[in-house]
């Protein structure tokens, strides 16, 4: 026989398929439609108890923190191994193009070039499918962890390769391996932490691009020195290779989908977990496919103005991801130094990351922290031109000071990837716009290859302009992106005065975990 208090409904404000008040907003019909956190907090056995404890974990100063350290160690951990590989895995390129890899695979003009276009060429081709399906499945972790395992065995058989063909081949299907790895992590950062939270735990794993240019470079340096018959670099590539495919078991093993599925934490700490991130707006996940909200992410101008930002920021990273250890050896080092100088260069975009990413979420201003980090490669790329004429080094210390401050501007795309984040709600939607921005990251990257032209070595002055150019361009762009964020922040004010104030607080509840979109909450407020 139930009590009384089985009977209540502890998350009823929360349910979304209740009708509008006082507004046009759309609310959803059924669970299928809304986020799978309403269905969670809706069906469970124990709503009563677990809402009672879960709220009390949110009450408590103490056991909240405790809380968020559990979702910390549980995620960052995770997330920083796989986009630490990620970006090593991509860049191994560039480390074994000093140790021989060119002339054992009889690589001639732009082949290098085109080598390191093609894995563009594979991520952008599989960008759209990989992450619809992903969101079908639902099953972010192993989904991950199974493409994390697949690229891993495909940089092994790099080792393998002794023509173009062949490398060509394996860089086009790490490619399209390595293409699920940024969405799925700003998705899970989006479903486990609030706005004001996300920039900095963005910078936990997007610090491990400039980790490995400390431990690629050093491990590389390392292995040059190997005395076997097996080149060098290719004992490279399988070292790396195994590592990644131990990575992806763990991440399938250990890395939760969501919230509600973190088998290491129990109902009410999921419950906290969720009503923690509410206020976000923006929900956890939805594993249908919404077309309408397809529709809406190709009309949203300020997706389209994300997008333009993401390929102007990445334009001179296909260039200096790929080109800085032969820039360094057209500077007068020798191929073991480049390798080894990779290192302090790597702790300075570190230390940029980091305090980027802590000053973005302190300041509430991913916009002005931007331009910050962005100028000092405009600087970078200006003394490479001046004190390299033509590929006659004029000062090698002052070209190998601007060498390092090219790396700063990569902790652009972090915050772009932050602002995803923050300011999109609907899962369908969400899906979409990381894809487009990945594409816009895919095609910036392609162009950014080949701006560095074989036959303009060993000066490649189209590609430092290129870097100025582009982040000049990127400057501008953000400071409209930004206006128009405020913007719209303005226009959902008005909407939402024209209810009354308990009709805003009822309305606000129910869109929580509505599975709405962005546009269509005017609740929802842009992070600028």
């Amino acid at each position: 026989m139930s009590s009384p208090m089985d009977s209540e409904k502890p998350f009823a404000g929360l349910d979304g398929r209740k009708a509008s008040v006082g507004d046009t907003t759309a609310t959803v019909l059924d669970l299928v439609n809304a986020d799978e956190a309403l269905d969670f907090l809706t069906n469970h056995p124990r709503a009563v108890e677990i809402a009672i404890e879960g709220n009390a974990i949110l009450e408590d100063p103490v056991r909240l923190r405790k809380l968020v350290r559990k979702i910390d160690f549980t995620i960052a951990p995770l997330l920083a191994a796989v986009y630490f590989l990620q970006f090593l895995d991509k860049t191994t390129l560039s480390y074994t193009a000093v140790m021989g890899i060119r002339t054992d695979t009889h690589l001639k003009g732009q082949d290098y070039s085109d080598l390191s276009m093609l894995f563009y060429i594979g991520f952008l081709a599989a960008e759209f499918p990989t992450q619809y399906l992903g969101q079908h499945i639902s099953r972010l972790g192993v989904y991950l962890g199974v493409n994390i395992m697949l690229w891993g065995l495909v940089l092994g058989c790099h080792a393998a390769c002794t023509t173009f063909a062949g490398l060509a081949v394996c860089r086009t299907l790490l490619g399209v391996f390595e293409s699920c790895v940024a969405p799925i992590l700003v998705l899970i950062i989006a479903m486990w932490y609030k706005k004001e939270e996300q920039g900095k735990r963005v910078s936990w794993f997007y610090v491990c691009n400039s980790l490995t240019a400390i431990v690629g470079g050093l491990l590389a340096y390392g292995v040059s020195f190997a005395q076997t018959k097996f080149a060098s670099w290719r004992i490279f590539f399988l070292a790396i290779g195994v590592m990644t495919m131990i990575v992806g078991a763990l991440v399938c093993v250990f890395l939760p989908d969501s919230p509600v599925k973190a088998k290491r934490f129990t109902d009410a700490e999921k419950v906290a977990a969720l009503l923690r991130v509410k206020n976000n707006q923006s929900g956890t996940q939805n594993a249908h496919l919404k077309k309408e909200q397809v529709f809406e992410t190709f009309k949203d101008v300020r997706v389209w103005l994300v997008c333009l930002c993401t390929l102007l920021s990445s334009i001179p990273n296909g260039g200096i991801s790929n080109f800085s250890s032969i820039l360094l050896t057209t500077f007068g080092y020798t191929s073991q130094q480049a390798l080894i100088l990779a290192a302090p260069g790597g702790a300075i975009g570190a230390v940029c990351v980091l305090g980027v990413g802590y000053l973005s979420d302190r300041w509430h201003d991913r916009s002005s922290v931007m331009l910050i980090c962005i100028l000092p490669t405009i600087l970078g790329a200006g003394l490479m031109i001046g004190l390299d004429p033509n590929g006659v080094p004029k000062n090698k210390a002052g070209l190998l000071a601007a060498s390092f401050l090219t790396g700063t501007f990569g902790a652009a795309f972090m915050l772009l990837l932050a602002w995803n984040a923050s300011n999109i709600a609907g899962h369908t939607k969400k899906v979409t716009v990381n894809a487009m921005t990945l594409v816009s990251f895919a095609v910036g990257n392609i162009l950014g290859t080949q701006t560095f032209q074989a036959k303009q070595a060993p000066g490649y002055i189209s590609g430092k302009i290129s870097i100025i150019a582009t982040l000049g361009a990127l400057c501008f762009m953000i400071l409209i992106l930004r206006w128009y964020n405020d913007r719209l922040n303005k226009q959902n004010v008005e909407r939402a005065a024209e209810m009354s104030d308990d009709e805003q607080a009822v309305l606000k509840e129910r869109l929580a975990f509505a599975d709405q979109t962005d546009r269509k909450n005017p609740f929802f407020k842009y992070t600028h």
